[in-house]
């Protein structure tokens, strides 16, 4: 018999979640008319039921009307969570940001857990997804009172989103202890909420890879439960978009539950006092292996940066790191890797980058059986590309090209990498995403990013928007030894050179 925690069930105003979470930005960037609402999204929605055995939402509440409801788990009278949750996900109101979503099949917790969809403790695999149903909400903790019995609901929960391309949102608990369901999963996305009063402390021993860290995201709301309704609501609108957006539109990857992952967790907002804890000085300068802040993961979802991701498109990496055609400021990848194999995209800084972003993630897959996981691991690393090579930036090399965070990442336990790189300079650089594991087999990864936009180019020394003569003029006048402000100083070494000049040249 499963037991299940409900969360703290404190529902204050959530008065300013658009603007919270990028979507007033997203409405005055796109207009109206092209801002997503969720509409043909299929959501799943799993509660724990009551006292009375209650786990639905109240159908008839006014920010439902319209909306249709799927009871999957029985008959049921009104949870008072439920609505609260489905408010953030799907309402019509103020606190709903996908009110477009009018399909939710509504689950109790141990019945979604045991004979409606995960089947724990059985000899047959999960469900398949009822409909068309793109994510399951879990604003809910709880155990099986055994790790390995928790175990075996994690691993059935990753092999469902790897096997059916669903992605699945799971709180973390509130306050006491960790319990392991759901959020000690690999592929799923662990929630807590943007002021960090949640439990944060890494998974524990007796489950696969202990140290993971979670949360991955957070949202600005008052209880986990209703934090993890926001993502998924935001979640919503990024699919939505994927299916609909002239970029993505007909994309088989643009579909996939990783690429859906790391746009989403690529556009979260960073704030006062996040680190991942990079090295500062010495030789490895820029180099970690926390991938995400310890308390808030990646930082506070925002719908605005994840649009712009998901929108680039596409952009395919390459084996080689020659020959590379520019990518976007804002774009992702998603493709496939053997042991010890790399694969690279290059990018060109105009001019100083105050912010970059770069998340990489990847499912770990399951055994038959459900009893293990076949592990697999990638690194993430930024270099410069200079003279026609790649310049590692870790060290003593990457001072005065980049002015904090890190430019590696290499967490060998978490299924996330994430690079967030303060003030880096103009000049042509190159992602690594590299598979470091020796398992057999070819493994998926999807990789998004965000640099600022701008409208400068690449070698305009002038400022005059287009590389010419008298960009090589005015670099001559700057030869020899550079000042602090130095625009012809396009590789960065300090000394205006033949260097710089052949960089220009590349450039015309």
């Amino acid at each position: 018999m499963i037991l299940a925690l409900l969360f703290t069930c404190a529902f204050a105003s959530a008065g300013g979640v658009s603007a919270n979470h990028g979507l007033d930005d997203l409405i005055e960037r796109v207009g109206i008319d092209n801002t997503p609402t969720g509409a043909g999204i299929e959501m799943g929605q799993v509660e724990v039921a009551g006292t009375s055995g209650e786990y639905v939402p109240n159908v008839d509440h006014e920010e439902f009307i319209g909306k249709t409801f799927l009871f999957q788990s029985g008959s049921s009278s009104v949870s008072n969570h439920a609505t609260q949750v489905g408010r953030r996900m799907y309402g019509t109101g103020n606190t709903g940001i996908a009110p477009g979503i009018d399909l939710i099949y509504v689950y109790s917790a141990t019945g979604w857990a045991t004979t409606n969809y995960l089947r724990v403790g059985t000899g047959s695999n999960p469900s398949t997804p009822p409909g068309d149903l793109a994510i399951f909400n879990n604003s809910w903790i709880g155990t099986f009172g055994s790790d390995s019995i928790d175990s075996q609901a994690l691993r059935r929960a990753d092999w469902s989103i790897d096997a059916h391309d669903v992605v699945m949102l799971n709180g973390v608990a509130n306050s006491e202890e960790h319990a392991p369901l759901m959020s000690f999963g690999f592929n799923c996305i662990s929630v807590g909420k943007a002021n960090g009063e949640h439990i944060f402390d890494p998974v524990p021993s007796g489950f696969e890879l202990p140290g993971r860290q979670i949360p991955l995201i957070v949202a600005s709301q008052n209880t986990t439960s209703n934090a993890t309704g926001v993502v998924s609501a935001a979640t919503a609108l990024l699919i939505e978009t994927s299916e609909t957006h002239p970029n993505t539109a007909g994309n088989f990857f643009a579909g996939l539950s990783e690429t859906t992952k790391a746009v989403l967790l690529v556009g979260a907002m960073h704030f006062e006092g996040w680190t991942n804890n990079p090295e500062t000085n010495g030789a490895n300068r820029g180099r970690t292996s926390q991938p995400i802040d310890s308390v808030v993961g990646v930082g506070t979802v925002n719908i605005d940066r994840s649009h712009r991701v998901m929108t680039g498109g596409q952009h395919e990496s390459s084996t080689s790191p020659t020959g590379l055609t520019t990518a976007p400021t804002a774009a992702w990848e998603t493709s496939i890797l053997s042991s010890k194999e790399s694969r690279y995209i290059k990018f060109e800084v105009p001019e100083l980058a105050d912010e970059v972003s770069v998340v990489l993630t990847w499912h770990q897959k399951v055994n038959s059986g459900f009893g293990s996981y076949i592990l697999v691991d990638y690194d993430l690393e930024l270099l410069k590309f200079q003279n026609g090579k790649l310049v590692p930036l870790t060290g003593k090399k990457g001072v005065g090209i980049f002015g904090s965070g890190n430019v590696v990442s290499e967490s060998s336990v978490d299924n996330v990498e994430h690079l967030y790189i303060q003030d880096l300079s103009p000049g042509e650089y190159v992602l690594e995403i590299h598979r470091v594991d020796s398992v057999g087999g070819a493994s998926v990864f999807s990789v998004g990013w965000l640099f600022p936009e701008v409208d400068a180019v690449l070698g305009d020394i002038t400022g005059d928007g287009v590389i010419s003569v008298s960009d090589i003029l005015a670099l001559i006048g700057s030869w020899g030894p550079c000042t602090s402000d130095c625009p012809a100083d396009l590789n960065g070494d300090g000394t205006v050179g033949v260097s710089d000049l052949l960089l220009l040249l590349s450039y015309w």
